[in-house]
């Protein structure tokens, strides 16, 4: 589904507007302990969609999870392929995703340029996604999706125990499809993430990255 495909897009001020200017985020949805919202934006056909929750699980392992690409089609819907196709800095890196989509539509494919951030006052680890040209992605047949912006917000609470989820995102999977139907499909999308995430975190052979153990714990956040 095109909506599965937009999991892989996973925020920042949306097309250059001031957040003052933005229409406030309307809540569709509530179910699972997983609060959905949505919000128009000016001068964009599709719809931002924003998801809160907690997984219980430490930010540690949500964050190891968040950023291994090896792992990422175990639990993002309809994810083929994906892959590190340039590394910047140990903290930024050029992404490509390749995502299913049923026979009667073209596969889509993104490249992502995604920043890690680390707020120690805040307690928080921040992964940004946007789409980017870069030489070193694949050439491929599939149609080009356009990530505006994706954001996944950890923060950790309850004494390190659980982590407070925020995850926002602005996609178009471009191509023929019309935007309403879009809009209708990805409207699953904040829910089937973060059910994903929930289970994936259990799973007893994710292990947590050492790096991000060192980053977060320097920076007194575990």
């Amino acid at each position: 589904m095109i909506a599965a495909g937009l999991a892989a897009c996973l925020p920042a001020p949306l097309l250059r507007a001031e957040p003052a200017k933005l229409p406030p985020w309307e809540k569709f949805d509530e179910e699972d302990g997983i609060s959905v919202y949505r919000r128009d934006v000016p001068g964009s056909d599709v719809v931002a969609l924003r998801g809160e929750a907690v997984v219980a699980a430490p930010i540690l392992r949500v964050a190891s999870v968040l950023t291994d690409v090896s792992r990422a089609t175990e639990w993002i819907d309809s994810l083929e392929e994906a892959k590190i196709v340039r590394k910047i800095s140990d903290t930024e890196y050029i992404k490509w995703d390749h995502i299913g989509t049923p026979f009667v539509l073209a596969d889509r494919d993104f490249v992502f340029n995604v920043k890690l951030e680390l707020k120690a006052k805040e307690k928080q680890m921040i992964v940004r996604l946007k789409s980017v040209q870069d030489a070193a992605a694949p050439k491929t047949d599939y149609v080009r999706g356009h990530m505006i912006y994706g954001m996944y917000v950890m923060t950790s609470i309850d004494g390190g125990k659980k982590t407070k989820l925020l995850t926002e995102m602005l996609c178009d999977p471009k191509g023929s499809v019309a935007k309403w139907m879009v809009n209708l499909f990805q409207k699953s999308w904040p829910h089937k993430t973060i059910t994903a995430l929930r289970a994936q975190v259990k799973k007893p052979d994710i292990k947590d990255n050492p790096k991000l153990k060192d980053a977060l714990t320097k920076e007194g956040i575990i």
